[in-house]
């Protein structure tokens, strides 16, 4: 049953005002999310590192993105308890205190520390703007808003490298794309600040359920130790499956137990009985599995096989990611124009599942074929897959908030995200462990030919590298079509379980 709506907020707050003010501060985060990845030479010479040892720049990657889960299960949780502006506003001065901490950092280790603070700064700030993008509009409003929100995150990430890029190239030096940041959230924070003190939003206890969050991040680790296949040439999961798998159920057997008995839960695990709540969230883990499936896969396709440097394997995934914000949009739109969330939510993984099929008929001409003026048929696939991608986004999210009580608006925020990247952790380590795996086996019997006095050995190597491509092509094609039946299967439990949209309370 969907909570009615009542809105935590006085009518006569100028909601696109504070939409937009929060949803600034949500894209710079976003932006901010890969921008190293067009800066790392500089940054690591900056720190004194050499060039050639580039395994010392996986930190500053991954740093923001350890940040950002970190605090994700307790962030939407807390704006429930504090408020939504309260907590971005939180979070917006520690993005800006880990923007500085990278700015002028003479060490890798303060650089890393500060990418982690920009992390989580950045990370708590998504389920704060969802969760008050949903208290300002009613469930018959919302949608739009929730894709509007998606599609402006989806383009701070997709346009994050090529700004770090433009900065660094610039005169200024790669320390401006986070000097930059200090000055956009002290304004951003100004504009919110008249609201803030007004204190229109209730306050409840600030208790946090750490139990659940330390039972929940075990049994992610547990899982993803599990299933992450270091040998795939062995064995299509990791080495201590038989161990780790089942404390990764007991840990989450664990937390779901605590959950139903604590008087401050993470998530209110009852909330699993409404098919609409559990069929978002699950909805929402394939598309993460498609997303990071795509986001891994395409740039090296393109490398092993199409023989792209790097800027033109980003190139080929720019034109899928550029489908996503566009898709967010017509998703949001789409689902209020046809009052229905399952027909869009469908209707968007069905089209990511068509592309991704596409996507596994690829050889080595497949990005010639001209399809309108400058564009490639595999311009339009990509943007296809990407596209669908993207429409799900808004309807999905817009169930699950519905679903949630107003309470628990922060907390359902925070657990559709937590869901699309267990998605994305699970399937792709799914995906990559069995067609790895595969793809051993079906090149175990072949041995590269032996030049010494071999009068055949030209014509042998020549016949060897194609069996070696094309057991490579076999593997991308195993791929994504494993990944299109997930789609289908998500588009089906879309249809299947999400409810059809409510008439708004109020305009």
């Amino acid at each position: 049953m969907i909570t009615p709506f009542r809105s935590l907020r006085p009518r006569s707050v100028n909601r696109p005002a504070l939409l937009a003010l929060t949803g600034v501060g949500l894209f710079l985060a976003s932006l901010d999310a890969y921008v190293v990845v067009t800066a790392l030479l500089p940054m690591l010479k900056s720190v004194n590192i050499a060039v050639n040892r580039l395994e010392q720049a996986t930190p500053i990657i991954t740093g923001f993105l350890l940040g950002y889960l970190a605090v994700m299960p307790i962030a939407g949780g807390l704006s429930d308890r504090i408020g939504r502006l309260r907590l971005f506003a939180a979070c917006l001065a520690l993005f800006a205190f880990g923007s500085f901490l990278t700015a002028t950092a003479p060490s890798l280790s303060q650089l890393v520390t500060g990418r982690v603070l920009q992390g989580a700064g950045g990370g708590a700030l998504v389920p704060a703007v969802l969760a008050l993008a949903a208290d300002l509009y009613p469930a018959g409003d919302r949608s739009p808003v929730l894709g509007a929100i998606s599609a402006l995150q989806e383009i701070g990430s997709v346009l994050g490298p090529l700004w770090g890029g433009l900065i660094t190239a610039s005169s200024f030096g790669w320390t401006w794309i986070f000097w930059i940041n200090i000055p956009v959230a002290a304004v951003i924070f100004w504009a919110l600040w008249p609201e803030i003190r007004a204190g229109g939003e209730e306050r409840r206890p600030a208790r946090l359920d750490w139990l659940g969050a330390a039972l929940a991040t075990a049994g992610l680790v547990f899982l993803t130790l599990a299933l992450y296949a270091a040998n795939p040439e062995q064995s299509p999961v990791g080495e201590g499956f038989v161990w780790q798998a089942p404390l990764a159920l007991i840990c989450f057997a664990a937390f779901i137990w605590h959950e139903r008995r604590t008087a401050n839960p993470l998530i209110n695990v009852r909330r699993f009985r409404d098919t609409s709540f559990t069929g978002s969230a699950l909805t929402n883990a394939v598309a993460g599995a498609g997303l990071m499936v795509a986001l891994v896969y395409i740039p090296v396709l393109a490398n092993a096989v199409f023989s792209m440097n790097a800027s033109g394997s980003a190139w080929l995934l720019f034109r899928l990611m550029l489908g996503i914000p566009i898709g967010a949009l017509a998703g949001g739109f789409l689902a209020q124009r046809l009052r229905s969330y399952r027909l869009v939510a469908a209707l968007g993984l069905v089209l990511a599942a068509i592309g991704f099929l596409l996507l596994s008929g690829w050889n080595e001409g497949s990005l010639g074929p001209q399809l309108l003026g400058p564009f490639t048929r595999a311009d339009g696939e990509l943007f296809l897959t990407g596209l669908g991608l993207g429409i799900e986004i808004a309807p999905v999210s817009a169930a699950l908030l519905d679903a949630v009580g107003e309470a628990e608006r922060g907390a359902g925020a925070s657990f559709l995200i937590v869901m699309r990247l267990i998605g994305m952790l699970v399937g792709f380590s799914l995906v990559a462990g069995f067609s790895l795996w595969e793809f051993h086996q079906a090149t175990a019997h072949l041995l590269p030919p032996l030049p010494g006095l071999n009068p055949n050995f030209a014509s042998q190597y020549a016949v060897y590298l194609l069996k070696v491509k094309q057991a490579i092509f076999d593997e991308y094609h195993l791929i994504f079509r494993a990944t299109a039946i997930a789609l289908f299967i998500g588009a089906l439990l879309a249809a299947a379980t999400l409810r059809p949209l409510p008439r708004p309370r109020w305009r």
